[in-house]
């Protein structure tokens, strides 16, 4: 057995669990499951890149588990505290990815991708923001921001995915899908119309989103070493 697989399979069982408590109702456990999910996959990446680690993606790790954290504890101020974690991990997502991006040939391809992106993403925001939140205690002003940072993160993974179009980079684009899913079920189910099959949404996309994640930092890390060592 690899040294990364039991903590590979622990997070896929977090995973499983998470989902499954989440659809029975079952938040006790939910808080149990959920907070092995970033912890395990964290583990997972250490041991597959030999224990190395840069600073962003620490923050990343980090930021993510302090996110759930909040969303867990269900405290007064875990709202505000859960989107200005995560608001920080799409930011420094973006620092991590703002070299590659600048690397990137805009062909008509890549353009006409990222005008089209950018539209959907616009509609999108506006219909999402246009609706009333009356539970919503973050401040609208931070709910725009980080809609404006998140949206940033997709256009840049579809770039780079329609440019180079490689596993490394699908992963990314797959990471910002399920990012974009979780953020918006998590919203409509939270403060605007709560039904079981939105957490269900939720719960799942968020908890896989790390797997893409990760996937993506691997396969990246294995593309530069590779480079390097040529």
């Amino acid at each position: 057995m690899k040294a990364n697989t039991p903590s590979l399979i622990l997070y896929f069982s977090a995973c499983i669990l998470t989902v499954l408590f989440n659809l029975l109702g079952q938040e006790s456990f939910v808080l149990y499951t959920k907070s092995i999910v970033v912890p395990s996959i964290f583990i997972y990446y250490l041991t597959t890149n030999n224990y190395k680690i840069d600073l962003i993606k620490a923050g990343i790790f980090l930021f993510s588990f302090i996110g759930d954290v909040f969303i867990l504890m269900n405290y007064n101020d875990s709202e505000t505290g859960s989107v200005l974690s995560f608001l920080i991990v799409y930011m420094l997502l973006i620092v991590h990815l703002f070299q590659s991006l600048k690397k990137i040939k805009f062909d008509r391809i890549a353009i006409l991708s990222l005008l089209i992106v950018i539209i959907v993403l616009v509609i999108l925001s506006i219909t999402i923001l246009s609706l009333q939140f009356e539970k919503m205690k973050t401040d609208f002003s931070v709910i725009v921001i980080y809609s404006i940072v998140l949206s940033a993160l997709i256009c840049m993974s579809v770039v780079n995915y329609v440019a180079k179009g490689t596993f490394v980079f699908l992963n990314l684009l797959l990471m910002s899908i399920f990012f974009m899913f979780s953020d918006i079920f998590y919203v409509l189910n939270g403060f605007y119309l709560s039904l079981s099959v939105f957490s269900l949404i939720e719960m799942a996309t968020q908890v896989i989103s790390y797997f893409f994640m990760v996937n993506y930092f691997i396969a990246n890390d294995k593309f530069i070493n590779k480079l390097n060592n040529n």
